[in-house]
């Protein structure tokens, strides 16, 4: 049997949220509020699912994150190894 990190799980959460809306850049509070993770720890996940290469980031007014490349090409694998 597998078992995850606490954080692995919400990262999967992150990662889901972003999936859903891949058109739209989300900031970090927004992806807080939907996910129902607390907005330290979607800051802390943001940081390593971006250094992981699954997450771009936008800076500026209208910017924010989305997900990389096609959410159909991301696997459970791929957040795993980005957050542990």
């Amino acid at each position: 049997m597998l078992k995850i990190a606490k954080l692995t799980d919400y990262g999967t959460l992150v990662m889901t949220t972003l999936a859903l809306e891949p058109a739209a850049s989300l900031n970090a509070q927004e992806i807080a509020s939907r996910s129902h993770v607390a907005a330290p720890t979607v800051a802390k996940l943001l940081k390593l699912l971006v250094r992981g290469g699954l997450v771009a980031s936008t800076r500026g007014a209208l910017g924010g994150y989305r997900l990389a490349r096609s959410a159909d090409t991301i696997t459970v694998a791929d957040v795993v190894t980005a957050l542990e």
